[in-house]
């Protein structure tokens, strides 16, 4: 994330809020952003002036601040508010996609990751006729839109205690009766996500059953929140007794905003979210797996052989070679079929 040019989508999760939540702010005065053509963007002083300002009960402009009022301001807000919504309007189902995967120009990726972002992105440069798009949601909810035909790749990152091992069992489990492929795209570190200099010592998953302790967590079926809960269990600690616990956060940066902020002592996800949140330590504790599953069905198709070229090529992956957070050995590779 770059602090200095934020989007809405990032301002949202950090705000824990609706993105469209955050067009209407802009629109009414009480959060400051820039525009880049037709594009708002924010810097984080700009989102932190906000929350000082709601906690002081004051949501009046400051002296000097940009005039997001202005009729030409207005008139870029609302356009890219349509753009917005006319990208996440998809359909209507409980999931909110109601257009089966494989359809004719669409190919849907769902998964929380700037990795799969950036691979979307590629696949539509190089195939201009399809229209390729990222689903953020968790793995629990990423593999279930999978077996229903909603998405046409999920990521996930589900740790399974009892064979110490990532993914396979959960695909097994979530698509019965379907033949998949397991793409690996990463490994990446999971720990927990403390305020800056750890001033309350949070070194462990024991910790969070201490009694000063609020968590910031994850919603169900997200896999840092299943690795919690796996490790929770483990040591007989009940999870609903812990501050914060059912208070669900759609996203890593959540949590870790969550942290920063100071609404809560501690949060768990991968290291590369820590290490873009300002006020943020991390505290390393496990590597998972970061894997990309398909149905063998669209393995040939055009649109999955691009997508394996691009995760294989060294150009993307030179994108990733040295970003803190990710270690991209076998980016690409074909771990399961």
């Amino acid at each position: 994330m770059n602090k200095d040019a934020m989007t809405a989508v990032e301002v949202a999760e950090m705000l824990n809020i609706a993105k469209n939540t955050v067009y209407v702010l802009v629109k009414r005065g009480e959060l400051d952003c820039y525009m880049v053509g037709r594009k708002m963007r924010f810097t984080y002083d700009d989102v932190q002036k906000y929350i000082n300002r709601s906690r002081s009960g004051g949501t009046e402009k400051q002296v000097g601040a940009p005039e997001t009022g202005s009729r030409v301001q207005d008139l870029s807000v609302e356009s890219e508010a349509k753009e917005s919504l006319a990208d996440d309007r998809i359909g209507s189902d409980q999931d909110g996609y109601d257009v089966s995967a494989g359809q004719e120009n669409i190919f849907r990726i769902c998964g929380n990751d700037d990795i799969l972002t950036h691979l979307a992105r590629r696949m539509s440069e190089l195939l201009p006729d399809l229209k390729t798009e990222c689903v953020h949601k968790g793995s629990y909810d990423a593999l279930t839109m999978l077996y229903r035909d909603r998405v046409d790749a999920a990521a996930a990152h589900m740790w399974d205690s009892e064979t110490d091992t990532y993914n396979k069992p959960f695909v097994k489990a979530f698509l019965p009766g379907c033949p998949t492929v397991m793409i690996h795209v990463c490994t990446r570190t999971e720990g927990l996500y403390v305020a800056e200099g750890n001033p309350k010592k949070i070194f462990s998953w024991e910790d969070l059953g201490r009694d000063d302790i609020v968590v910031a967590n994850r919603e169900p079926g997200a896999g840092a929140r299943i690795l919690t809960d796996v490790h929770l269990l483990r040591l007989g600690i009940d999870g609903h007794q812990i501050k914060g616990y059912d208070t669900p956060r759609r996203t890593h940066l959540s949590v870790a905003g969550a942290v920063s902020k100071g609404e809560a002592d501690v949060g768990v996800g991968p290291e590369k979210t820590a290490l873009s949140t300002r006020g943020v330590s991390f505290v390393p504790l496990q590597e998972e797996s970061y894997d990309l599953i398909i149905k063998e069905s669209i393995f040939e198709t055009e649109a999955v052989q691009t997508m394996l070229k691009i995760l294989r090529s060294e150009e993307f992956q030179e994108e990733f070679r040295y970003s803190s957070g990710y270690d991209i050995t076998g980016m690409g590779e074909i771990i399961s079929q």
